[in-house]
């Protein structure tokens, strides 16, 4: 079997929580199946942004450097048994169309919240987007749509050697064509459409999204809250358009689980990294399966 497993930029910064999950992952590659694993960079690309003027792109590589090394770290910690895994990090980069709407309209936030001056501040001195939210202000950078994975040819190949691979980390980093030639973008790809897209390419049996909820609610946070526990991308897509999840959260989640079914005709799965032998074991999580009739 191959999987993907997308973990959450935010998750991965509880260690009993990463240390689970890299049990988890070594009992399935220790069982035969080839293992993806990518993630997320929000909050580590949000602190590098707050100091260095670089293209976020090339944050991304450095945080895909960085969180990968330490994924790696943390699986050779939790091998029990003689074999040790090999395991590969990708930096991956991630075709984007120069000319999405996102370049124009940025929606992606990261970073800290700020106040209202500090947020006109950074505007005037920085000249940065700042977007209000429930919460008060923050950065919002372009996030366009991940077209295509420049290292799936690499990602195949590592993977049919025997390889865990780490890959796709923070979405990858955002390249465009312009001008004939392929340049890094001020910009972040969301991380579960990336994988959803990577996990469609490599023709993964499962794509896994590991996050710091135990699934998809509707009316979340409301007393009428209720977990979806077996659904479709049918049921999914009317709640999404009925406006029921978070743009900036679940949403892109959703998003991606409907698209990996719908193209693979395979499962998708949405949990809780604290519970990562649920999630990969379909259980206690909420279950994507195509539409039935």
């Amino acid at each position: 079997m191959r999987y993907v497993i997308a973990v959450g930029g935010n998750a991965l910064e509880n260690p009993n929580s990463l240390n689970k999950l890299c049990a988890c992952v070594l009992e399935l590659f220790r069982h035969g199946s080839q293992i993806i694993v990518t993630h997320g960079n929000g909050p580590q690309v949000g602190a590098l942004a707050l100091h260095e003027k670089k293209r976020l792109a090339l944050l991304t590589e450095e945080t895909e450097v960085r969180i990968g090394g330490r994924l790696v770290r943390a699986l050779h910690a939790a091998m029990k048994y003689k074999k040790e895994a090999r395991i590969s990090v990708v930096l991956t980069r991630v075709l984007v169309d120069a000319n999405d709407p996102e370049f124009e309209r940025p929606s992606k936030p990261i970073g800290r919240f700020y106040t209202k001056g500090e947020a006109a501040l950074a505007e005037r001195k920085r000249g940065i987007v700042m977007k209000h939210l429930l919460n008060g202000y923050r950065r919002v950078v372009p996030s366009p749509k991940p077209k295509k994975i420049l290292e799936l040819s690499r990602i195949n190949r590592l993977l049919a050697e025997g390889n865990m691979v780490i890959a796709a980390g923070g979405g990858g980093i955002a390249v465009a064509r312009r001008k004939g030639r392929l340049v890094s973008e001020d910009a972040v790809i969301d991380k579960d459409l990336a994988s959803s897209l990577l996990a469609t390419k490599v023709k993964a049996d499962a794509l896994f999204i590991l996050t710091n909820v135990d699934g998809v609610f509707v009316n979340f946070k409301t007393r009428r809250a209720h977990m979806l526990k077996l659904t479709s991308p049918r049921e999914l897509r009317s709640y999404a358009n009925a406006g029921y999840f978070e743009s900036g959260s679940m949403l892109p989640k959703v998003e991606a689980c409907i698209g990996f079914v719908r193209k693979t005709g395979k499962t998708a799965v949405i949990g809780n990294l604290a519970r990562p032998a649920d999630v990969l074991g379909f259980k206690n999580s909420t279950v994507v399966r195509p539409s039935r009739g």
